[in-house]
């Protein structure tokens, strides 16, 4: 049963995508919805189902490798649940929220048509996604990791003007780059091992461990914009606000930091020095985008640089797991699931402001609690959430990052808490300094001609605020399922 309860749900965003794109324009706003609302009832089956367990269904033998059994297949364990909650539920809600942004009525970017080609990408995003999480080897894991970077660039163009298609081609470029990596990798597992298991890197020598963990490293800093890469992200602002919802806060950037997550947990005998690596680039990253914050006069671009931080933190907590620690390995993946609906309710409010005012410039915004009070709430409990102030989402996933850095001991530990710490508290101070420029003080002209909110953008603010309060609830039982 759960084994074709996942087929059910891989297959799913597929056939929507295509039936989409013979549905009248009236009928697709509703027909995606309900795909994607099937995946999501489906993904919480398959985690009720599977819940402290470790499920794999090999599916396919291609011919010429008849010596590697289940080519292609279905796997659940703790870790791909964590990915496939948080692809399926904000993947639901930008759903519902693409129906009122793609509008005549949006005041920042309206439109009158090309919802059939934005249902088609996006929903082959979710479909690319769950793949991803529901991959039984690293083969598999490509083909869809390459599929999540197609989507992504058809979204980011999606309205076709040169910012647009400039940024899509930047991520293309970057992020394909990156998947050529990856693909070493598989050449060189397979050479090597004679399979694409997640478990056969335990089969290498250990030099040959550290060039593939090296390998996948650089594809995952490519996928999740980190270090040299981190400007594709940032560009991709260009994209609607659904798209940057969506890749922020849980799609195309947390397939990066789960394949490093899937390589940790998968290897033993990974060297103290690799971690210390992954550790040492993921502070510089987020050292480096907090030090971009305040160049930035978008809020849109505000939230990108905070993600690239973000995605940082989950980025040291794998180092951590490398190096040793237990408590640094499982802030990494409570991170994923805290991060993500705090980051999708500051994305749908810009969205919201951008929509009914017509600018994302805080320097034409301010006073927007007389005008959009619940926009400002959730904008509030939105950085509330991803500052990490308790008891809200991301209190808990930072709490024990740090844990694992005073795990780790010695002067290491100093070298990494002084400038986690210090980057904690500067995004802290100037994420209400934005929020106190944009949200408090008299009304700026555009904020006094914005237009209400449609009654589903309100409805998804209320829900992502909920979930930005529980999500620890449903992240810390599952962290301690994996090991």
């Amino acid at each position: 049963m759960l084994g074709s309860i996942l087929i059910v749900m891989l297959i799913l965003p597929f056939l929507g995508a295509l039936i989409t794109q013979w549905l009248p324009e009236k009928k697709q706003d509703i027909f995606a919805a309900v795909v994607a609302s099937l995946v999501t009832i489906l993904s919480l089956l398959v985690v009720l189902l599977a819940y402290g367990k470790r499920f794999s269904l090999p599916l396919i033998n291609w011919p010429w490798l008849p010596d590697v059994p289940g080519i292609m297949g279905v796997f659940i364990d703790p870790l791909s649940m964590v990915l496939l909650l948080v692809t399926t539920i904000i993947g639901l809600l930008v759903t519902f929220y693409s129906r009122d942004y793609l509008s005549p009525e949006n005041k920042f970017h309206p439109v009158k048509d090309g919802k059939r080609r934005f249902y088609l990408w996006h929903l082959l995003f979710l479909g690319a996604m769950v793949g991803v999480s529901v991959s039984a080897n690293f083969l598999q894991l490509f083909i869809f990791w390459e599929l999540t970077t197609i989507c992504s660039w058809a979204l980011i163009s999606y309205y076709h003007n040169k910012e647009s298609l400039d940024a899509g081609f930047e991520a293309l470029i970057k992020t394909f780059f990156g998947g050529i990596f990856f693909l070493i990798a598989l050449i060189v597992l397979f050479v090597n091992t004679g399979s694409f298991g997640f478990d056969a890197i335990n089969l290498l020598t250990p030099q040959m461990k550290t060039v593939i963990f090296i390998l996948f490293l650089i594809a995952a800093w490519a996928k999740s914009s980190q270090i040299v890469f981190f400007a594709w992200l940032p560009n991709a602002m260009a994209a609607p606000t659904p798209v940057s919802c969506y890749l922020h806060a849980a799609a195309m950037v947390k397939a990066g930091v789960y394949l490093m997550a899937r390589v940790t947990i998968s290897t033993v005998g990974f060297s103290y020095g690799l971690g210390l690596l992954v550790a040492v680039f993921a502070v510089m990253t987020m050292l480096a985008s907090l030090f971009l914050f305040f160049f930035q006069t978008d809020i849109k671009k505000f939230l990108a640089y905070s993600t690239i931080a973000h995605l940082g933190y989950i980025f040291l907590g794998i180092g951590l797991g490398v190096m040793g620690s237990h408590y640094g390995y499982q802030g990494a993946i409570l991170h994923i699931i805290c991060h993500a609906p705090a980051k999708a309710l500051l994305f749908i409010c810009v969205g919201a402001i951008a929509y009914a005012t017509g600018t994302r410039n805080m320097d034409e915004l301010g006073g927007l609690t007389k005008t959009m009070p619940l926009a400002s709430i959730a904008f509030i409990i939105g950085t509330l959430g991803v500052t990490g102030i308790a008891p809200l989402s991301c209190y808990w996933s930072k709490l024990f990052l740090m844990e694992g850095v005073i795990e780790i001991g010695g002067k290491t530990a100093v070298f990494l808490i002084i400038p986690f710490v210090a980057e904690i508290i500067i995004a802290f101070a100037w994420y209400f300094f934005v929020a106190h420029k944009v949200f408090f003080g008299e009304p700026s002209e555009k904020v006094n001609q914005a237009i209400k909110l449609p009654m589903n953008s309100k409805v998804i603010l209320i829900v992502l605020m909920i979930l930005t309060v529980i999500a620890p609830l449903v992240g810390l039982p599952l962290i301690k399922l994996i090991r």
